[in-house]
């Protein structure tokens, strides 16, 4: 990979600095777009449907290509041309509104897929460190169950559990609890709070806002491709200093 960036204090995970989207066919996703994310820290990014928010989560790990900008992760720049991609991304788990199971393997053969054939973990290993999360998740008991045979939610927590079998440094959030039913929503969220609550750095992208306002460091508003506006939750919530947020919460907390 590309050398760490010396501008980058070592505390700050995520760097991004000016960046800029535009799509094939003309439409601008993200405009000027700057966000840091230090150790530990848990971002929240919220707004209207079409705001770039998971766009920008897309291009922390390239994902999504970036028209102009710089965004480094772990000190490594995403974009650049001899970025080493697929080692960033062992370090960067991510959370996608499905699911993506395999759903031919079992809940344990699909948390164990990546340790042993990205990261060359052994099979004790990788099996201790499966069963490990699956009962950190609440799951253990599924261990030999096909993703078709769990509800939304549980599903949901596997995939979280598959991404942290890597080890990530990093976890990304992209609307986890969008595609599940409402009864459903809580027992991820369950999860997610546990892993703030130990420290991960995440970012995530959510609809929820009890989510955000109890769990977030910082809570982020886009519209329109940009960063309108952000603050710490209670500020953020209560008293935000901005019209156009003032707009989106009073529809959305109705």
């Amino acid at each position: 990979m590309t050398e760490p960036v010396s501008a980058v204090a070592p505390e700050v995970l995520i760097d991004v600095r000016d960046v800029g989207k535009t799509f094939a066919n003309g439409v601008v996703g993200l405009k000027n777009v700057s966000l840091q994310v230090r150790r530990g820290e848990v971002v929240c990014i919220i707004g209207p449907s079409g705001s770039g928010k998971s766009t920008l989560l897309r291009t922390l790990n390239a994902l999504e290509t970036i028209t102009c900008g710089e965004i480094h992760v772990l000190g490594q720049s995403v974009h650049a041309s001899k970025a080493d991609l697929n080692r960033l991304r062992t370090h960067v788990g991510m959370v996608f509104q499905s699911f993506n199971l395999f759903p031919h393997k079992t809940v344990l053969q699909n948390l164990m897929l990546a340790p042993r054939v990205v990261a060359g973990v052994g099979e004790p290993e990788a099996r201790r460190r499966a069963e490990q999360l699956l009962a950190k998740v609440g799951l253990a008991d599924k261990a030999a169950a096909h993703p078709g045979q769990l509800s939304g939610g549980q599903q949901q927590r596997v995939a979280i559990a598959r991404a942290l079998a890597m080890q990530p440094d990093i976890m990304l959030f992209d609307e986890p609890t969008s595609a599940l039913d409402p009864e459903k929503v809580n027992e991820v969220l369950d999860v997610m709070q546990v892993l703030a609550r130990e420290g991960m750095t995440m970012c995530v992208v959510t609809h929820e806002m009890g989510f955000a306002r109890a769990v977030a460091h910082r809570v982020v508003f886009m519209e329109a491709g940009e960063i309108v506006y952000q603050d710490a939750p209670q500020r953020f919530f209560d008293a935000p200093d901005n019209e156009r947020l003032r707009g989106f919460l009073g529809q959305v907390l109705k």
